[in-house]
Formats: structure tokens, sequence, C-alpha cells
């Protein structure tokens, strides 16, 4: 038995020795052989690069990347000389980027792709046409037949993530000693992109659901998780949520920065670009097509790219676009990049394509004129949305949609989300600079001279200085000068939200030198509820009309008052006294409601007097007049949207139309009121493209008055008697120069967003904009509020002491009044030049004809 056990365990000797000698030879045999592996990735968005080549340069090694752009090369030692070959990594479209190979047994080496033109000759077409073309007639006769959208409905959750970094800034301004607090900040420098080092700024995420039903055709979001890093404001939040970050290729234009961009899947794509097909592969088990398409004119707006379109269904799998600030008439851009991933989703035996990853990276520099010969400070802004978990049932979408009046909701909780629910949530995890962002902000909020900071900027921007419950301001009131009360000095305030966030206290007292008089106003401002909002008013005001009743225009009430004014044409500054109460509402849709009842005293500073020439006589009106008046109004304003504060908002517009009724009765005998009349006033306000030739806006005004008034109620046409431009009264006429009791206004300007000035090489690079415009009124004055004449024509209005002779006025329109413009935007970004001129009305001496304007526009 002992001779035939010792084999055995001999053999099992053998066995064990061997199996260690092999496990010690392992690592022998791998250091004979190197291991590098990565992923492809483009410059600008970090996204993937699909099927790219990574080769040993100079050898006959070769890898290619997969759909996600990952690779892994397996090279033999003796085949390469570390830290002398290098890995080369290209793809049609790309520019070529090479990496030095290290002497590590494993490597891990990331490539990140830079854009350049594609040239033709990267192919060779046989005869005929690139077979693109076909493709894409193709693409656009299948254009939205399978869009998720074309479904009954559905529900899908949305997650949303702004980013705000800052790249090629001065890292010495940080030892001034202004910036010298912050310079711990430079410790969250972004060095995990060799190619782009950046300093992350500011940071937000949204998570939320969707919901979409065809018919009725009706859009919900809540928002059930904010996560905004130094904001807490409901408005902002809203801003992030999916509804406001699509770029949708498949409509004809794409509306970004307010241009109109061509899509590379426009009806009219041929017009705007050229394509080539490049590759065809399998991605998500789809067989797919690679065109690569560039635009036909390099200053139209128009994007270069590339996208993967499905077989069959001639859908867009995955698409790449990007567009050159140089190339494009865009202020402050350098480069936009555009990523857009779709997924195929199945229903009920349809097919459809859902976008599932949405990301847009902007890279703007903040300069009047930017130095191409420099590195120049730039802000990163990344967004990026991924949808998921779409619900087809009836019974996940429906019974949301008929239960939520708004839009977009936000959720009570959603800004009390902690860091574990977060890190649940995301579908991509947050780089670790990501991370550092709110710890940061926490540590940037509590720094005093942060609050400094902070509270100069805001006293900047809002014209108040905020000092515990009270605001002290606005700042730009506090010195002025007018004909009636010479240099005047104003004081004012109101309570902040520490006092309260549902009632605001206005008051301000202002004293004339030169009439030594005092002038003043309070008000009551209660928001009883804010979703949906409602607002009560009380008011006192006893004051001049010097302040502007648009957000475009300088009003009198302001230093520059004076400065700005044309010299040689008198003030026709009114007294009014007034008090009142108001209520306004919002509904659902868009619709709001306001109701007021509010008593004036109106004493102009001059007098005024009706000629009849027919019968060589005058008389002068009666200067002072008191009305009561109850004022109804209804506006409509589909999709508007809001930044908001907790008691103002400033509207950002809306892709429609926005109508305002308004209908105000006088009522005489109620608060000593002189007059009985009725007045109806309807305006529509748009704005819309004309295709890839720029933009029009439209003001379209009319109304009539009921029953005989004063002369300074009616509707006398508001002028321009400075020297800038405005964009809400007519620019070449006089205040009171005309007057009406039924009118109607239409302006209208075209902006061409430079489609000549583009096409002329030093003017191109000024990036001028072209616009074109004309104001119309016309009207009539009913026999009631001619007064004492026999002949209508005859009659004529004079202001004492204001017009001369040349201007006794028509105290209606014979004619209609025309005024026509032609000007120069986005000179140094910021300034309009338009010369105006009149086409009727011309015996009378005109205005002067050149007038500027500023505005900020993209």
């Amino acid at each position: 038995m002992k001779h035939l056990k010792q084999p055995i365990f001999l053999s099992f000797l053998r066995g064990f020795i061997a199996i260690g000698l092999l496990l010690l030879a392992i690592p022998c045999i791998q250091a004979q052989s190197l291991r590098i592996s990565g992923r492809v990735l483009e410059a600008h968005s970090e996204e993937p690069v699909p099927f790219a080549n990574v080769v040993v340069k100079g050898k006959m090694i070769v890898a290619t990347a997969d759909e996600s752009g990952n690779y892994i090369l397996q090279i033999p030692m003796n085949k390469i000389s570390p830290a002398v070959d290098s890995l080369v990594a290209s793809a049609v479209g790309y520019k070529r980027s090479t990496y030095v190979i290290g002497a590590d047994s494993v490597q891990q080496i990331n490539f990140f792709l830079s854009s350049e033109d594609y040239l033709l000759n990267e192919v060779t077409i046989v005869l005929g046409e690139d077979p693109a073309y076909e493709m894409l007639r193709k693409m656009i006769k299948n254009k939205g037949k399978y869009d998720v959208f074309n479904s009954e409905g559905f529900r899908r959750e949305v997650y949303n993530k702004m980013e705000l970094d800052l790249a090629n800034f001065n890292r010495n301004a940080f030892d001034s000693k202004l910036l010298r607090p912050f310079k711990f900040i430079l410790e969250n420098i972004d060095s995990i992109s060799e190619h782009r080092p950046f300093l992350p700024m500011f940071l937000t995420e949204t998570l939320s659901d969707y919901y979409y039903q065809k018919e009725p055709h009706t859009v919900k979001e809540i928002i059930k998780a904010s996560n905004v890093s130094g904001v807490d404001n409901e408005s902002v939040s809203q801003f992030l949520g999916g509804m406001y970050a699509n770029a949708d290729v498949y409509n004809n234009f794409i509306d970004l920065f307010g241009k109109n961009m061509p899509s590379p899947i426009n009806d009219n794509c041929f017009f705007y670009y050229k394509y080539y097909l490049i590759d065809s592969a399998v991605m998500d088990n789809k067989w797919c097509y690679q065109i690569k398409f560039k635009p036909k004119n390099m200053q139209s707006n128009a994007f270069r790219g590339n996208f993967w379109v499905a077989d069959t269904t001639f859908a867009i799998k995955r698409i790449s676009m990007e567009l050159e600030g140089k190339y494009a008439n865009i202020n402050f851009l350098e480069r936009l990049t555009i990523f857009q991933e779709f997924d195929n989703l199945q229903n009920k035996g349809n097919t459809y394509w859902a976008m599932v990853k949405n990301k847009m990276i902007a890279d703007f520099v903040p300069e009047i004129i930017s130095n191409k010969q420099k590195n120049n400070t730039t802000v990163i802004g990344r967004k990026t949305a991924y949808y998921q978990n779409f619900d087809f049932n009836e019974t996940s979408y429906a019974p949301t949609l008929r239960n939520k009046a708004e839009d977009v909701v936000i959720s009570e909780d959603a800004l009390k989300k902690d860091a574990d629910f977060w890190a649940k949530a995301r579908p991509d995890s947050l780089s670790s600079n990501e991370q550092k962002i709110y710890s940061m902000m926490d540590t940037l909020e509590k720094m005093p001279v942060v609050q400094t900071y902070a509270s100069i900027v805001n006293t900047l921007v809002s014209g108040y200085y905020v000092k515990g419950k009270i605001e002290l301001g606005p700042y730009y009131n506090a010195l002025s000068y007018n004909a009636v009360q010479g240099w005047r000095v104003r004081l004012g305030g109101r309570t902040s939200n520490d006092f309260s966030k549902r009632v605001m206290l206005t008051s301000y007292v202002a004293y004339g030198f030169g009439d030594k008089s005092w002038k003043g106003g309070s008000e009551l401002l209660w928001l009883p509820t804010k979703k949906p909002r409602q607002a009560i008013r009380l008011w006192y005001k006893n004051d001049l009309d010097i302040e502007s009743q648009s957000d475009t225009d300088f009003g009198q009430d302001n230093l520059l008052a004076g400065l700005y004014r044309i010299k040689g044409v008198p003030w026709k500054i009114t007294n009014i006294e007034q008090y009142g109460v108001g209520y306004e509402k919002e509904w659902k849709g868009g619709f709001s409601n306001k109701i007021n009842l509010r008593h004036r005293d109106v004493a102009p500073y001059f007098n005024y007097y009706v000629f009849d020439n027919g019968n060589d006589t005058s008389y002068a009106q009666k200067n002072n007049l008191s009305v009561t008046e109850m004022q109804l109004g209804m506006r409509f304003a589909y999709k508007e949207k809001f930044l908001s504060g907790e008691f103002e908002r400033v509207s950002v517009g809306s892709d429609y139309p926005i109508i305002n009724l308004n209908y105000t009765m006088g009522v005489k005998g109620v608060l000593n009121g002189e007059q009985n009349y009725h007045r109806l006033d309807l305006s529509l306000y748009d704005w819309f493209y004309i295709g890839s030739l720029g933009y029009m806006t439209c003001h379209l005004r009319v109304g009539k008055i009921w029953g005989e008034v004063p002369f300074l109620l009616l509707e006398n046409y508001s002028g321009n008697e400075t020297y800038f431009l405005s964009y809400t009264t007519f620019n070449c006429i006089n205040d009171y120069e005309f007057s009406s009791d039924q009118y109607a206004h239409l302006f209208l300007t075209h902006h061409f967003d430079g489609i000549f000035f583009n096409k002329i090489p030093l003017l191109k690079k000024l990036k001028f904009r072209e616009i074109i415009g004309g104001k119309i009124g016309i009207g009539s004055l009913s026999s009631a509020n001619r007064r004492l004449s026999t002949d209508p024509t005859q009659v004529r209005y004079q202001i004492d002491d204001i017009l001369p002779a040349w201007q006794l006025q028509t105290p209606t329109l014979e004619r209609p009044y025309i005024e026509a413009n032609l000007g120069i935007e986005n000179i140094f970004r910021f300034f309009r030049v338009d010369a105006i001129w009149r086409l009727t009305y011309n015996d009378r001496p005109q205005r002067p004809a050149v007038k500027v304007g500023m505005q900020l526009l993209f």
C-alpha cells in the first residue's frame, strides 16, 4: 500500500509546483506586453467619438473604439519604445491627437479630439451626388413619423444639470486686495480634463416628472427636487426644468440666444448645408449611417458636425454639432456644441424615437471686443438633461394633467432634498470638482466680504440699498432737473423681504428748488397668494408726470434728463394728484385680470386754446380737470415666462402674441369727478422669425373714446423730444402734436441680424446688424370734441408759450402719420443708431433725424 501511495503524493506535489511556477510566470509574461485603454472624446462636449481609430504611430498596431468611444490596445513590449513611440487617435472630421506612451505596463490614455472642416477628398465619390443627399431626403420625408410626441401621451423623468465655469482667467488677479479673500477657490480648479482646466463656479440640478398628452394638447412638469448652489429662488429652479432645455433638431430652425439657426435636417437643408456619407456600423443593435455636414456659408449661423441615422426608420440615433463664434453673429459666443442621443421605444406595437440625452456647452467671452491674439477669460455654460423611465400608460399621466393648474409646478419640498437622495437620483454621478461647488458656495455665503460685495452689486442692479427691513432708493432718481421744479432731490425707500414676503410698503418725497414745492407718493402692495398670483394695491401720489411708462425709455426723473432732451423744445409737464385701489389676479392658461378705481386731479403747467379760423375766434379751455375712473383690464400671454422675486418679477417674454384689453369709464359726481366717458383700448405685441432672414417685432394698438372729453383726456399721440431712440412712441413728432378719439397705431421693426453685413469682408468682423422699420398712426376726432367749429377742418389747438405759430395743431390726423427708420444695431455690442424721417406732414420742421438707443442682446 505504501508503494501505491507514493506516486500519488509525488504527482500531487509536482502539480502544485507547476501551478506555482505558472503563477509566478504570469507577471513576467504580462511584463512583456503593454496594456493601454481609454476613451476617445470630443474636446468641447466630452462626449464619445464612436469608432475612432487609435494607432501606434509608424507601426501596424491599431485599435478601433466602440460606439461609446472605449478602446483597448495590448502591445508586445518588443514592438515599441516607451517615452519614444506615441499613440495617435483619429476620426473623420476631427483633428488628430497624439499622446506619448509611458513606461508603465498598464496605462489609461484619454484622447480629446477637436473638430475641423471636413474635406471632400477624404472620401471618393464615383458618380453622381453623395449618397448622403438621398439619405437626407428620406429623413425629411419621415420627419416626425416616429416622434414620441405623436403618441397618445406619456410620463417621463427628467434630470437636468447646469454648470457655470471660468477658464483662461488671470490667477494673479487673486493676489489683489479686492480678490485676495477668494484665493481659496483656486483649489477647485478642475484639472481632470488636462486639455482644458477650469474653475467651477455655479452648479444647479433639478429632477422632475414631465407629463404630456396629445389630445387635448396638455403639458405639465412637476419639479420634485432642486439643488441650486447659492440660490434658493423657485423661478430659477423653474427655468432649469426640462421644459426649457431642448434644442429640437427636427424643427426647421433652432431658436437659441434669440437667433434662428437652420437645423441640419431643415426641410430646405440643401440650401444651408453640404453632406457627406462617411461610415456605417451597428449601434444598439441597429444598423446606422454616419453623415457629416458643414455650412455652405460659414456666416449663416449654421452648424457643422455629424449624426448617425438609423436604417429603415431614418431617425437620428445620435447627433453632435458645433457653431464657432468667429463665424456666428452672436455676441460674446466663442463656441457652442450640442450633443443629443435618441433611443428606440415600443408601445402597443408602435415604434417611437425619443431623446434620452441632451447636452449643450457654450463658451462666452465677456468682452466688448474679443482679442483673438490672446486667451480671453471665458465663461463656460454646460447644460445636460437626461430623459428616462418613459411610461405610456394613460393612468400614469392623465390624472396629473387634470389636477395641476400650472404648466410648471415646484413641489413644496423640492429645495429640501438631502445628499443621499441626490446620490440615488442622478443618472450620472458628479465629478469631484462638481461636488466641491456646493461646499465652496456655502463657504462664500458665510464670508462677510462676500456679503458686502453682493450688497454693492445688488444696489447697482436694483437701484436699492438694503438695510435690514428697509431698502433705500432708487438711487438714480435722487437728483434730477425739469423746467417746473428746477433742480430736484428725491428720497425714497421700501420695505425689504425681512419685513414681510407678503406686504411691501413704498414711499418717497421730492423737493424742487425752483418752485419750492414738495412732491411725493406712497403705495401698499399685498400679495394674498403667489400661486396663482393675486395682488391688492393702495396708492397715493402727487407729482409731475415725468416718469417713463416703458422699461425701454429713460423718463425725466433722473440726473441725465436735462442732457438728452433736444435743446429748444419746451417741456410739456402736467401735475397729477391721484389716489386709488386696485386688484389683479392670474388665471390658468396665461390669462390675468385687473380692476382699478382711481381719482385724478390733472393740472398742466401750460394753457391751451381752441382756434376757429373760419370765425376768427378763440377761447382757452379749462386747464385743470378732475376725473374719477373705473378701469377693467384683461391680459393674455400664453406660456409667458418670468424671473420672479418675492414681489417684483420681470417677464422674459412669450413665443406667442401678448394681448391687452383695457376698458375705462369716467364717472361724473363720484369723488368730485367731472367727466362721463368710456374708453376702450386693445393692444397686441408679437415677434416672429422670418426663416433665416431675421425676425420682426409688431406692436398694434387700437382704441376709441365715447363722450365729450377735454383735450387732455383725448388720445394725445406720444412723441419723443430727446436725442435717444424710443421703442414705444413716435420718434419724429412732438408731444400733443396730434389728438384723436378713435385711433390705431402700428409699429413694425425688422431685424436682419447681419445677413447683409456678414457678406462684406470688413464689416462682418464688427458683427453689425441691419434694422428697418416704420410707425403708422391713423385717427379721427368726433364733432363733439372739435367744439365751436362749423367747419371742423379749421379747428386748431395752440399750447400757450410752448408751441410757436407754425405749430398750431390740427386736432386730429387729416391723413395717416408715417415715419420710417433705417438703422444699425449691435455697435460695440450695446448701441443702436437709427436714421428716422417723416413720410407725411413734412410741412412741419423736423426733429433730429438720427437717434441713439442702447440694448444688450446676444
